[in-house]
């Protein structure tokens, strides 16, 4: 009668130790991936931070028969003279690499340009000086 209860409290060990092992799995695959974002910083030649000043982004790939994305987007910088974008969805699952994004600017006249190098699930910074 002895080597029935062992038998019975090495399943319960068992499946315990799996329930175990399925909540850890399930709770390190739900881990959420951090965003991949760029924010530009919009200045002028003297260092004023310029507000309100279009802020494009445009990318090509360079091979354009495998790598079809190409990045358009735009916005206006707020009173701080900042420009934010969230270049997530541009980046599949695996995907390694860096992605150089072309960062225009336009202030009553004024123009500028900077290049972004976009690393993927990191909060990127250019600083995009207008003359």
């Amino acid at each position: 009668m002895q080597m029935y209860k062992k038998k019975k409290l090495n399943t319960i060990a068992a499946t315990a130790f799996l329930s175990l092992l399925a909540l850890v799995f399930f709770l390190v695959s739900c881990k959420e991936t951090p965003p991949t974002t760029l924010e530009v910083t919009v200045v002028t030649a003297n260092g004023t931070i310029l507000s309100d000043a279009k802020v494009w982004l445009v990318a090509e790939p360079t091979d354009t028969a495998h790598n079809l994305i190409a990045v358009e987007d735009s916005t206006v910088s707020n009173a701080s003279g900042k420009a934010y974008f969230d270049l997530s969805s541009f980046y599949k699952p695996g995907q390694i690499g860096v992605m150089q994004v072309k960062v225009k600017g336009f202030y009553f006249g004024l123009t500028g340009e900077a290049l972004a190098e976009i690393t993927e699930q990191e909060r990127n910074q250019v600083l995009l000086q207008i003359q």
